[in-house]
């Protein structure tokens, strides 16, 4: 098992955690924003929190608002990500949104190196990727620019409007991401009935979640279903798979377990897994955001 840190996302920081709540850079923006795993005391002064020029606060389990507090503050900006060993970059818009995050979620960061490492690698051919639960598609842009044909999923109308918006940022033509608004069961059966392939798989499933008529996602109970339909989708050229999941009970050892089952019929064997994390600006203290696994 291994811990994966964020260390390529320039216009990011955690400047600080500490009494169930995070400090955090975006950009030229200071957000403040409740999270429940933060159990310790804080490194930096009251005055240096002081200074978020926004705050979540908390109005219920699921709920709540920001409070801007600088009048300047746009409804939303613009990050950069340079692609590692290239000299492109990609593009992408911070915003604050209802359920507490921004659109970006920093430690992928640590994922997006990965899926680039093997999307420069593949020059002699154009990898088809798959990307679920994409969300505001910052991987779907990511792979786009180096060249993949994507096919982007999410159940959400304005995450797809907001990662189509990331794509066109980013410099990309209207026409270079397939975009899909459906449920990630029904639409991967319909791609096994129609015997679509891909070279590429990434994964961003939620703990639960709703498609886009009301199907219901429960991660326990729809991860490996899922999982053995995708495999009926994988090329005779299967290049990698990247598996994400937050906010569940499980250890990064149930994902390992499931793509070591996955890669069976493969020849893509190599998994690894671990932790995403975030270092603190403060005191180097690390902050464990999610688990993934990689198969390739």
């Amino acid at each position: 098992m291994i811990l994966e840190e964020q260390g390529n996302l320039k216009d990011y920081e955690l400047l600080d955690t500490g009494d169930g709540y995070r400090l955090e850079k975006f950009g030229d923006f200071i957000l403040q924003k409740p999270d429940p795993a933060v159990l310790w005391q804080r490194s930096l002064s009251e005055n240096e929190w002081d200074k978020a020029d926004a705050r979540y606060i908390k109005s219920g389990e699921e709920q709540g608002n920001w409070k801007v507090s600088n009048p300047t503050m746009p409804e939303k900006w613009v990050l950069k990500y340079q692609i590692p060993e290239t000299n492109d970059s990609i593009s992408f818009y911070a915003k604050l949104n209802p359920f507490k995050h921004t659109g970006i979620f920093p430690e992928q960061e640590a994922n997006w190196k990965f899926i680039a490492s093997k999307l420069t690698g593949s020059k002699n051919k154009r990898l088809k990727v798959l990307n679920l639960f994409g969300y505001t598609g910052i991987a779907s842009v990511l792979a786009s620019k180096l060249g993949a044909a994507v096919t982007h999923l999410d159940a959400s109308k304005p995450s797809l409007a907001a990662a189509k918006e990331n794509m066109l940022l980013s410099g990309l033509p209207e026409d270079s991401i397939r975009w899909i608004l459906d449920d990630a069961v029904k639409f991967v059966k319909r791609e096994v009935k129609r015997g679509a392939k891909y070279d590429a798989i990434i994964l961003d499933p939620p703990a639960f979640g709703r498609g886009a008529k009301g199907e219901v996602w429960k991660f326990n109970e729809d991860l490996p279903e899922l999982l053995k339909l995708l495999q009926l989708l994988c090329s005779d050229d299967f290049s990698f798979l990247v598996i994400n999941a937050y906010a569940v009970s499980v250890s990064s050892l149930l994902l390992k377990n499931l793509l070591d089952d996955f890669a069976k019929p493969l020849k893509t064997k190599t998994v690894d897994y671990g932790e995403l994390v975030l270092k603190e600006k403060s005191s180097g203290r690390l902050l464990s955001t999610g688990i993934f696994a990689r198969l390739y």
